[in-house]
C-alpha cells in the first residue's frame, strides 16, 4: 500500500472526488482522500493523501493559497463563474486600468465574504448548492477571509464589455475565489464573473510538483511513482521533530504518553511535534504537549501505523 501525499494537477471538467475514485481504480487502494476540494472547472493543485497520510490532513499547511484566475467584465452569472447563467449585462462596460487597480485594493487584505449558494458549504444540514439547484435561496453569514496580495497580469489600458485579464491571488484558506471576483464586478458597477481557474500552490504544496492522472497510471505501472510522494514526514516538514528511543516508539505506537524531559533538548515547548522511528525517518504519530502541575508529557493525538 502507498503512504504519503500526492499532488494532483487536477483537470478541468472532473470534481475532486472523481479525481480520489480514478486514483483508487489505478493504484488498486481504497484509503485515498483529499484535502481542498477544487470545483469541476478549476485545475491545478489538489492535494491528495495516500494510505495513512490521509490521517495528516488536519496538521498540514495548508493555510495559504495561491491561484490564477480569469475575470470577464460586464457579465454577472448565477454560479458566479462561466458555467452558470447570464443573469445581468453592462453592455457599455468601458473601465481604466487604474479604476480596477483601485476596486482590487479595496478587496485586499482582511475582509469578509459571503459563502456563494452554488458551494458545499452546509446549512442546516443541507449543502448550498443542493438548494440552489431547486432554486432556494438561504441568507448565509459573511465569513473573514484574507487577501494577501492581487496582482494583474499584462494590464491593458481599458477594458470593455467581456473582456477579461488574467489576476494571480494569494489568499487564505476557505477564501472563494469566484465570490472575490463577483464582488469585485460589483464594486465596478459592471458585474463580473471568473473565467478559468488554476491553484498555484496551496500551503507548501505546489503545481509544479504535480503529476496528471494519466502519469501516475504511467509511473504505477512503470514502478517509479515513489519518486512522486512526498513521505508524511517531509509533508509535515513545518513540524519539529523527535526520535524515539525503541521502548518509547511501543508506547507511543499504542497510545501511551512519553516524558518531555527525555526529549526536551531536541524541541522548545511546541504545542505538537511529529514523533519519527530512529534510523528510518518514519513518522509514527503527531505528539501534543501535555502541561500540568505536577508534570509534563507528550500525548499522541494521532498514531500512523503504516502496516
Amino acid at each position: 500500500m502507498w503512504h504519503g501525499i500526492l499532488i494532483i494537477n487536477k483537470e478541468r471538467g472532473l470534481t475532486s472526488h472523481q479525481v480520489i475514485a480514478k486514483l483508487r481504480r489505478i493504484l488498486k487502494q481504497t484509503e485515498i482522500g483529499h484535502t481542498g476540494t477544487l470545483d469541476p472547472e478549476a485545475e491545478g493543485v489538489l492535494v491528495v493523501g495516500l494510505g495513512q497520510a490521509t490521517r495528516s490532513f488536519s496538521f498540514l499547511d495548508e493555510a495559504i493559497k495561491v491561484y490564477r484566475a480569469e475575470i470577464i467584465l460586464g457579465q454577472r452569472t448565477d454560479t458566479q463563474d462561466a458555467s452558470g447563467k447570464v443573469i445581468a449585462e453592462h453592455h457599455e462596460t468601458n473601465l481604466a486600468i487604474e479604476t480596477i487597480d483601485r476596486a482590487v485594493m479595496e478587496l485586499t487584505g482582511d475582509i469578509r465574504q459571503i459563502p456563494p449558494m452554488y458551494s458545499a458549504v452546509k446549512i442546516n444540514g443541507q449543502k448550498l448548492y443542493e438548494l440552489a439547484r431547486r432554486g432556494e435561496q438561504v441568507e448565509r453569514k459573511a465569513r473573514p477571509v484574507t487577501v494577501y496580495n492581487w496582482t494583474i497580469e499584462e494590464p491593458k489600458p481599458n477594458y470593455g464589455f467581456r473582456e477579461s485579464f488574467v489576476s494571480v491571488i494569494t489568499c487564505s484558506k476557505g477564501t472563494y475565489i469566484r465570490t472575490l471576483i463577483d464582488d469585485l464586478g460589483e464594486k465596478l458597477g459592471c458585474g463580473g464573473h471568473m473565467g478559468r481557474l488554476l491553484r498555484l500552490e496551496s500551503g507548501i504544496f505546489r503545481l509544479d510538483q504535480g503529476v496528471t492522472l494519466e502519469q501516475v497510471s504511467e509511473m504505477a505501472e512503470a514502478g517509479s511513482l515513489n519518486r512522486r510522494i512526498i513521505s508524511i514526514t517531509e509533508a509535515l516538514n513545518h513540524l519539529s521533530s523527535i526520535y524515539l528511543e525503541p521502548a518509547d516508539l511501543t508506547k507511543v505506537i499504542n497510545g501511551g504518553k512519553i516524558s518531555f524531559y527525555k526529549y526536551n533538548k531536541s524541541v522548545s515547548t511546541e504545542a505538537l511535534v511529529k514523533a519519527l522511528e530512529t534510523g528510518t525517518d518514519k513518522t509514527v504519530a503527531i505528539l501534543k504537549l501535555m502541561d500540568n502541575e505536577s508534570n509534563r508529557y507528550w500525548q499522541p493525538v494521532k498514531v500512523f501505523r503504516y502496516g
